[in-house]
């Protein structure tokens, strides 16, 4: 198996591990209900109010309910196990599993277009340009793959 497969079922792991964090997270504030007061807390409190972003966080954070905090947790938590089947299969070289990465890339790049075109950041054009490059490849290898077939 390619360095290229490999370093792409990588990234599907760490990207499995960051969806399954957030889902961990976002379970706990569902289960603590004093997770939605995180703003008054004598030392979140303090550290929110010198960081713009957490401010941000806290204040979006505590625009949901618990029915929809736990709906959002379900589905990262899904997404995480998701990016973990496909790193396995993408590993093991399977068919299946490249088709389901290019068709799970693909799903995000009208987003990350549309994100880049209401608000421009460098960070989005890396994300989407990984994206692209990922799904790109992936179709190469499964091109590869149906040519060797048909020639055999």
């Amino acid at each position: 198996m390619s360095k290229s497969l490999k370093t792409i079922a990588c990234l599907k792991i760490l990207r499995g591990v960051i969806a399954i964090m957030i889902s961990v997270s976002l379970f706990l504030v569902y289960r603590n209900s004093e997770a939605f007061s995180w703003i008054n807390h004598p030392g979140l409190g303090n550290i929110a109010s010198q960081d713009p972003f957490l401010q941000v966080l806290f204040f979006w954070l505590g625009s949901f309910n618990q029915e929809q905090i736990l709906s959002i947790a379900i589905l990262a938590g899904t997404m995480g196990l998701l990016r973990w089947v496909e790193a396995g299969g993408i590993w093991l070289n399977k068919s299946w599993a490249q088709w389901l990465a290019v068709f799970s890339g693909f799903i995000y790049i009208p987003f990350e277009i549309n994100e880049l075109i209401h608000r421009f950041s460098w960070l989005m054009v890396l994300i989407l340009l990984i994206n692209t490059v990922i799904v790109t490849y992936l179709l190469y290898v499964l091109h590869t793959k149906r040519l060797a077939k048909l020639s055999a």
